[in-house]
């Protein structure tokens, strides 16, 4: 019995149970992104086996603390770290189960003290001989089936039994007939490209904003056009105001039914009254109604979710029909009698009243300048609690929680109006031992690193104590092409160019310097805007030797001569055929893509309307070509018409926005107009004085002027000069882009000579394994020195989207390649290699590079702490992939033969470091990415009150952490401690990195997601990349035995 309890309890379960937790895990942001969170929620958030699963896991984990004493000195960061588990799992628990979540809903000048229920419930209440009688179940529905319940009512002593029945996610009243029916009429209405269903029983009438329909209903002198429909004994008709035409769809026969003339009313046809249509689906006597599943795609606009269930009371059964929309959201009540007793029942969240109230005094939103964006919003409000005599007045704003009375109140949203905040409210038990579980694994996971008893520590004596270093060959291809320049067509007009480049370069740069307002309300020089113009369009940051702020200064005061120049990068051939340029050419003028004669219109109009209705997923190549097409000749029209130049700051604007030239002229009083005009009327005649006489003296105290309007209008908005000179110093530098070829050809280099060391082994490599090194530190502390640079000029730190966090893992990643250079050449190489990859897939054409505002969530300590760990660990897991992947190379290049034995003993020595500084890597992010996630919990919570919420992300994050949790415990496991089984591992858990990192934000939904809608197409070099792992480990899988001297120490 103690032999298989220790089986039950061992490491090997112990792994298997974190694989499964992981895996699970993963299958439940799938089946949220296809049935809805709540049907996740239910089959396996909240599932009773998934819970065991954890509660079996801290059982494990306990006895293994025991079996492995890590309960000793030397083990103490170690004990620190896995208890932290136990606590956290103590605390998730009582949150769980004792915890309380939910939302407060004030207007202002209004007090409010009831909660409405993060929860759903199934809500019933009865009232007999004047006394209430209720009972509140709580419930998750699920979209795929599995939903069971039932509870008891207890009436004054007599028992209501209630029990589930159907479920309809999408849900709609059919009529049908019923011997207990009435007579009634169903017919779906749509006008406008929406769709409605309606039921009228004799008696009752429906408006829509343009007509009437009655069924005999009682209508005191009708405000708009009536369609009457009647029934004479047991036939049904039809009068109308106005003129209905009728379509019968069996026969394809139609007709006109005149106004005011009586006309039989008949299922299998559709009529039309004006703009709106309406097509009977059921007329007659015996109707009632009935829920079913709402098969229409055509009706959107408030659908509801049913809940259908079955009560028995005192020998009376009757099904029971509940609309709501479950979690965060009450429901409609559905009122029955049974047996003479009213009842009331109703699915949805349920009220709680709190032992105080919140008074609203003022809700205050602030948006960014020019773009009405939201900046940040507070709440000013008074806790208000007669029980305990106080009034305690209060300023509630993102990232700053009220706490009174053990509940907990965070700004989570607002009214439409602005006049109506929506706090959220919580109460959690489990806080204490979440949050000590948090400090435990933070010290733990530090102290581990520290501790010489270690892991990590001995892993890096034994590398240290090694001297044979790595030797061996990596076959790692990397195709890289980079294209800067590209040559202008033969046919350009040498006239337009030689006019264009009178433009001076200096002037240019000055104009580079003056500010202007992006859509985002950050203001920023036009340098920047010149940058962003010209790569977007052509491609390169200069154009046959001008550079971009000469570019834009000259396509906006000389558009004319522009709109004949090739500048619009155009690369599908059959675009290339539709605007009429050879197949050969690579770009096209702006007067391409317009017809020549008749309307002048845009050639690809028809094909980028059709584009964009397309799903993502359904787009071809030839659609993405148009769409990006599109978007370069509409960037083009852009800066000839002056319109992405907001400049101007309108005199004493509340909303503090700029305007573009022309939009300033034409929509300011007329002093402050004429005095715009005056202002760009003489910068532009200094312009045409500097083309003419080469003299842009006059053009300069133009722009001196231009630039002091903005100083005397703007100023409370204009960044500091120092900013601004950073920022152009920024564009200037391109530090990143001129890093990747530093760090991709000096790792290149590196392995060229780790080749020829296998050739050569006398051949000495330290010179330049030296040299690389000082390479990689240089540019890794120019790499620094550039963050800190879009730090200081975005005012926030640089890793708020997908641009800024692949240059800061590029960094992490240079940063893990210097930590094991002295360990290893070849981690050098590789961390070299990948950080060159990683900043140039950061430039690809889908990356952003444009500096934004945050958004008011975003803008907390928390988030600097919580994404720069968890990013970093990307690096070290980075790292661990490219060893496992080159170890399982070295793997295949072993020789069965006796006579290379002395090559195998090397190749075998090599695995083995490999193997070791693959694993301190490993250590290294999965402390990381631990301390990184359990950080966001902290952030989560003190921003909306929610440690954990399940979001795809951060559950992929937690994934990412039970996959390599697993893989580090490989060597436990005396079957998966081998150098190829940790090799395996360590290539394949990354694809739970990318899956955290790019498959969340862009296949599931959730709100760290950028898949708003349909998703994109898998790139085929996912493929691909899949097809060459699988090859690779199948060819070292029969040379996966090492020689027992070189086997790794456990």
């Amino acid at each position: 019995m103690n032999g298989v309890l220790k089986q039950l309890l061992s490491m090997k379960v112990a792994i298997v149970l974190l694989l499964l937790f992981g895996f699970f895990s993963a299958v439940a942001t799938f089946v949220e992104n296809d049935f809805g969170a709540e049907t996740s929620w239910a089959l396996i958030y909240t599932s009773w086996w998934f819970e065991l699963l954890q509660i079996a896991l801290g059982i494990v984990l306990l006895y293994n603390m025991v079996h492995y004493k890590i309960y000793t000195r030397d083990k103490l960061p170690s004990l620190m770290f896995h208890l932290s588990f136990l606590f956290i799992l103590i605390g998730s628990g009582m949150t769980r189960y004792f915890g309380f979540e939910g939302s407060l809903h004030i207007r202002n000048g209004m007090e409010e003290n009831r909660v409405l229920s993060s929860e759903a419930f199934v809500q019933a209440s009865a009232l007999k001989e004047g006394k209430s009688y209720s009972y509140a179940h709580p419930l998750l529905l699920s979209q795929m089936g599995g939903n069971h319940f039932n509870f008891g009512l207890d009436i004054g002593g007599e028992k209501a039994h209630v029990s589930f029945k159907e479920y309809f996610p999408r849900a709609t009243k059919k009529v049908v007939d019923d011997p207990n029916g009435v007579a009634m009429i169903s017919m779906i209405l749509s006008a406008y490209g929406e769709s409605l269903s309606i039921s009228l029983k004799e008696g009752e009438f429906y408006e829509t904003p343009d007509y009437i329909f009655s069924f005999n209903a009682k209508l005191d002198k009708p405000s708009k056009p009536t369609v009457r429909f009647f029934r004479e004994n047991e036939s049904f008709y039809m009068l109308s105001d106005e003129n209905v035409s009728w379509f019968k769809m069996a026969e394809n026969t139609r007709g006109t039914f005149e106004a005011n003339r009586k006309e039989a009313f008949t299922t299998g046809q559709l009529y039309t009254v004006g703009n709106m249509n309406f097509a009977p689906r059921y007329i007659g006597l015996k109707g009632k109604e009935k829920v079913v599943e709402d098969k229409n795609p055509m009706i959107q606009a408030g659908v509801e979710s049913a809940l259908v269930v079955t009560v028995e009371f005192k020998g009376e059964r009757h099904d029971v029909a509940m609309f709501g929309q479950g979690k965060g959201a009450k429901g409609e009540p559905t009122k029955i009698t049974i047996a003479g007793v009213p009842f009331v029942f109703e699915w949805g969240s349920k009220t709680f009243t709190l032992p105080f109230s919140i008074q609203l005094n003022e809700f205050q939103l602030d948006r960014y300048p020019g773009s009405m964006s939201p900046m940040s919003y507070a709440s000013e409000v008074e806790v208000v609690d007669k029980e305990q005599n106080v009034r305690l007045p209060f300023r509630i704003y993102m990232n700053h929680v009220l706490d009174y009375r053990g509940f907990r109140f965070f700004q989570s949203s607002y009214d439409k109006d602005e006049k109506g905040t929506i706090l959220s409210v919580n109460n959690d038990p489990g806080k204490i031992p979440t949050y000590l579980g948090y400090f435990l694994l933070s010290l733990g996971l530090f102290l581990n690193l520290l501790n010489p008893q270690s892991r990590f520590r001995k892993l890096a004596f034994m590398i240290q104590r090694d001297t044979v270093k790595m030797k061996s060959v990596l076959v790692l291809v990397s195709a890289i092409l980079l294209t800067w320049m590209q040559p202008l067509h033969a046919y350009t007009t040498e006239e337009y160019l030689s006019f264009l480049k009178q433009y001076d370069a200096k002037h240019a740069d000055r104009f580079g310097k003056v500010l202007v307002q992006s859509v985002d309300g950050r203001i920023k020089p036009i340098d920047t805007v010149a940058f962003e113009v010209l790569n977007k369009v052509y491609g390169s940051s200069t154009y046959q030797g001008m550079n971009a702020n000469q570019v834009v200064l000259s396509m906006m005061s000389s558009p004319a001569e522009w709109q004949s120049l090739p500048i619009i990068k155009v690369f599908h051939p059959e675009l290339k055929k539709m605007i009429g340029i050879p197949e050969n050419q690579k770009y096209a003028s702006f007067n391409d893509f317009f017809e020549k004669e008749g309307d002048h219109g845009f050639k690809l109009a028809k094909f980028s309307e059709e584009a964009n209705r397309k799903k993502p997923a359904l787009r071809n190549q030839f659609d993405k070509d148009v769409l990006k097409v599109d978007e370069r000749v509409n960037i083009c029209y852009m800066v000839y018409t002056g319109e992405i130049f907001k400049m101007i700051p309108k005199q004493n604007d509340l909303s503090k926005r700029w305007f573009a030239p022309q939009e300033a002229v034409m929509n300011f009083s007329k002093q402050e107009g004429d005095e715009v005009r005056a202002l760009l009327g003489g910068y532009f005649e200094a312009i045409g004085e500097g083309l003419e006489k080469s003299n842009w003296d006059n053009a300069d105290k133009a722009l001196d002027k231009l630039q002091s309007y903005q100083e005397q209008y703007g100023a409370d908005i204009i960044p500091a000069s120092s900013r601004i000179k950073a920022e152009i110093f920024f564009n200037h530098a391109k530090i990143f882009d001129r890093l990747t070829p530093l760090y991709l050809l000096s790792g290149l280099i590196l392995l060229c000579f780790i080749f020829a060391k296998m050739v050569k082994p006398k051949l000495s490599i330290q010179w330049i394994a030296q040299a690389v090194l000082t390479l990689t530190v240089i540019g890794f502390l120019v790499h620094s020195a550039g963050l800190g640079l879009r730090w200081y000029i975005a005012q926030h730190a640089p890793w708020s989207d997908g641009y800024e966090s692949m240059i800061y893992i590029a960094w992490a990643i240079a940063l893990a390649g210097i930590f094991f250079a002295r360990q290893s050449v070849v981690s050098l190489s590789l961390t070299s290699i990948l950080a060159g990859i990683t900043l140039f897939v950061a430039h690809l054409s889908w990356m952003d590079p444009q500096i934004t505002n945050l958004v008011p969530v975003l803008k907390s300590y928390w988030l600097n702490i919580h994404v720069s760990v968890i990013t970093a660990s990307y690096g070290f897991f980075g790292l661990c992939a490219l060893l496992g992947f080159f170890t399982l190379v070295l793997f295949i290049l072993r020789s069965s033969s006796q006579a290379k034995h002395n090559r195998n003993q090397e190749l075998d020595r090599n695995i083995i470091e490999a193997t070791r500084i693959n694993e301190m890597a490993m250590i290294l992010g999965l402390s990381l990415l631990t301390v990184g996630n359990f950080l966001g919990g902290v952030w989560a919570n003190e921003s909306w009150g929610r440690y954990w919420g399940w979001d795809p992300k951060e559950t992929w994050a937690l994934v990412s952490i039970l996959v390599y949790a697993a893989v580090v415990h490989f060597r436990f496991v005396p079957k998966l401690n081998t150098p190829f089984a940790f090799a395996v591992a360590s290539t394949v858990s990354f694809a739970s990195i990318i899956m955290t990192y790019f498959g969340v934000n862009f296949y599931l939904s959730g709100m760290h997601s950028y898949a708003a809608g349909d998703p994109i197409p898998v790139p085929s070099f996912v493929y691909y990349t899949v097809a060459i792992v699988a090859l690779t480990i199948a060819l070292a899988y029969p040379k996966r035995t090492l020689r027992q001297d070189t086997k790794p120490s456990a």
